[in-house]
């Protein structure tokens, strides 16, 4: 699996414009939050997202992982990218949607028995690692926590892709 998503995050045009916005807005966030600051760092991120769509990409389908659940957000269908990329408030309600399912919510879009999904983030740690830490952005501060919780969440951007035309249903708060 490792060998397939380093062949697919090479790919330029792997991150739809939608999933693109996403990301780089969730890195920046958490950049911020956790006060890694550069452009090193935001790329170092960015390549972590973008290898968990990956993983995603070349795992769901031989796998029969399950798709998310279009009514898991509340948001308006269809979605328009360049409005939600304009509207900081609709962009950070997704982003913490799909947060929320790539931390809480995972197990509902990956099925692998958790020792696969534990040994796959440790190789994709030690690789990562690899080639991402450099004098300004050490290993340590790509820990395998900070790694997980980023493969999650590119994996859940590509869940998100994955949604029939690319369009979330409305979902009202109640229900």
């Amino acid at each position: 699996m490792w060998q397939a998503a380093e062949r697919v995050v090479r790919d330029p045009s792997l991150l739809s414009p939608l999933t693109t916005a996403l990301g780089v807005s969730f890195v920046e966030r958490c950049a911020a939050e956790e006060g890694l600051e550069g452009d090193e760092a935001h790329r170092a991120l960015l390549a972590v997202i973008k290898t968990g769509y990956a993983s995603r990409a070349v795992l769901a389908s031989p796998t029969s992982q399950p798709s998310l659940d279009p009514s898991s957000f509340r948001i308006d269908a269809p979605l328009d990218v360049e409005q939600i990329a304009d509207d900081a408030a609709a962009l950070g309600e997704l982003i913490d949607q799909l947060q929320s399912i790539a931390s809480a919510g995972f197990d509902s879009v990956m099925t692998l028995p958790r020792d696969v999904w534990t040994a796959y983030v440790a190789l994709a740690t030690m690789q990562l690692q690899h080639e991402l830490a450099s004098s300004t952005l050490t290993w340590r501060e790509l820990g395998r926590e900070r790694i997980e919780g980023l493969l999650r969440y590119g994996y859940v951007l590509r869940c998100l892709d994955e949604v029939p035309d690319g369009s979330p249903e409305r979902r009202d708060d109640d229900g």
